[in-house]
């Protein structure tokens, strides 16, 4: 994805105004631009699993040339689990990086193996609960959840430095030369409430160079290169997930009602599924005339959406949902990812594991 993560996700993922930089031992600029992408081979959906059930989470894989997807591709390629819950990831270089939430461990894998090349154990008080991930300029940049957000050397697969950000930070944007981190406080919600702030790092001193307010709840920054924009979840009650665009005087323009969100160039996609609203709106919102449109010619083979991702190549739309176990949606089930091509007609379904929440796109 352009700019973010979910990504991930919600993952993402789906995974941006990143520099192309080589990972490789002998740093001659191989393997894929994330700000430049040619090709598209596939995308990966990361699978959190149940923690409640006891399921694992997983990682499957989507492969475009064959139209077949493949379940446990981590456990197949390393002989073991990814781990329990893992919660953003970002293909960069020859390598692809995972952040595992409740396992408190990045996984570093070699994008064409899979093999784990290094899995780093989160141990120290700073750097707790890895959650969203992106890079730029030989550096991956990780929040990390007990309020930290880390920088991942890709030469040295290491972390070599560590800046304090607000409580609770999500899904992260780079716009310019810096990285706009949302402090959720989204463990607080019972207490003090949730987080009303962001923090803006420059990414040459690797500091926090400011912190300022943003609507209740911000979980995820969106940059098209040009302008910077912000889901913000509200308090799931009277103040409502929205979308909104930071002007610069970091003043925050409503656009939409969303919970799910992904940026593709000028248009926004977007979904609004409300917890117990009879319908789920599926749209995109273009930021150059500011005027809204359907995404989807059909909407009716979603049960439960939980992430959505655009291919940065083909603009093909991507949307994973929970699925049905009977009459009602089920979480400790495998889901599925639907696609659909640049109109919003549905093409294919394909199965993916439980917990669908992220998704990033495996390209050259």
């Amino acid at each position: 994805m352009k700019k973010n993560i979910y990504l991930a996700a919600v993952l993402a993922l789906s995974s941006i105004g990143f520099v192309a930089c080589s990972d490789d031992d002998d740093n001659d600029n191989k393997g894929p631009n994330p700000d430049n992408p040619k090709i598209s081979e596939g995308l990966f959906v990361l699978n959190q699993g149940n923690m409640r059930s006891k399921i694992d989470g997983s990682l499957s894989y989507i492969d475009f040339a064959t139209q077949q997807a493949s379940q446990e591709v981590f456990f197949k390629a390393n002989n073991r689990k990814i781990g329990d819950t893992p919660q953003g990831a970002v293909v960069y270089g020859s390598k692809i990086y995972i952040g595992v939430y409740q396992s408190n461990t990045i996984e570093i894998l070699n994008r064409k193996t899979l093999k784990a090349e290094k899995t780093i154990s989160l141990t120290g008080a700073e750097g707790q609960n890895p959650r969203a991930l992106i890079a730029k300029d030989g550096n991956v940049y990780i929040s990390m959840y007990n309020g930290y957000v880390s920088r991942l050397d890709t030469l040295s697969l290491s972390i070599d430095k560590t800046v304090k950000v607000g409580m609770n930070p999500e899904i992260m944007a780079i716009h310019g030369n810096d990285l706009y981190v949302p402090n959720s406080e989204g463990m607080s919600y019972n207490t003090t409430g949730y987080g009303t702030t962001a923090t803006r790092i420059d990414l040459a001193t690797f500091t926090a160079a400011e912190t300022f307010t943003v609507p209740l709840n911000p979980c995820q920054f969106m940059s098209n290169g040009k302008d910077l924009f912000l889901l913000a979840k509200g308090n799931y009650g009277d103040v409502k997930s929205k979308i909104y665009k930071m002007e610069s005087d970091k003043s925050f323009t409503e656009i939409a009602e969303a919970t799910i969100a992904d940026i593709h160039g000028n248009d926004i996609y977007f979904i609004n599924s409300v917890w117990g609203a009879p319908s789920v709106e599926y749209s995109v919102y273009d930021t150059r005339n500011n005027t809204k449109s359907d995404m989807l010619k059909d909407a009716s083979g979603i049960d439960s959406p939980a992430t959505l991702g655009v291919d940065p190549v083909t603009g093909k739309i991507y949307i994973t949902s929970y699925s049905k176990d009977g009459a009602n949606v089920s979480y400790s089930i495998p889901g599925y990812c639907n696609e659909y091509d640049v109109q919003g007609n549905f093409t294919r379904k394909y199965n993916v594991g439980v917990g669908p929440a992220a998704i990033f796109f495996n390209y050259e």
